[in-house]
């Protein structure tokens, strides 16, 4: 009787791989926190963008259009909210800012799934750095990524 041949290949897995878009609002920003933060996001898993002033080792977002159209996260690098700011937040796009900054603004708790935006402490490498390893790490996360973005529409200033 002859021999059958039986595949020994593992089931091919297929994986949808999300990369983050992330803009750097560096408008009215002091240039020296860019340099100070440069090298370690370039080690992160994300897509960077500048808009305003930066480094040349980061591409610039071309307009705010095109940085409103790509982005998942927005990085407000100043003492300031953008004037664009209602507008970054309907769109979905979360926010991720200097404590205080919004009144309404809360940090988001990936355990009590609560919170609207990401914040960080002081505008300083190292805490601004932490809060955005900290959101890239729930990106991965579709289902309270989604969550995030609809609770983040809440800091749409009412006129």
């Amino acid at each position: 009787m002859p021999k059958t041949k039986t595949s020994t290949k593992p089931a091919q897995l297929k994986l949808k791989i999300r990369i983050p878009h992330v803009i750097l609002d560096v408008r009215g920003a002091d240039p020296r926190l860019l340099e100070a933060l440069a090298s370690g996001l370039e080690e992160m898993d994300a897509r960077f963008r500048i808009l305003g002033p930066g480094l040349k080792t980061f591409p610039q977002a071309f307009s705010l259009e095109e940085a409103l159209e790509e982005a998942h996260m927005w990085v407000v690098l100043s003492s300031k909210l953008p004037k664009e700011f209602s507008m970054i937040v309907d769109r979905g796009i979360v926010p991720i800012l200097l404590n205080g900054l919004h009144p309404d603004a809360e940090n988001y708790s990936a355990v009590e799934e609560t919170g609207n935006c990401f914040l960080f402490q002081k505008l300083d490498p190292w805490h601004v750095y932490g809060t955005l390893v900290r959101a890239l790490e729930n990106f991965s996360f579709s289902y309270d990524w989604e969550n995030l973005r609809d609770q983040g529409r809440c800091l749409i200033k009412l006129d």
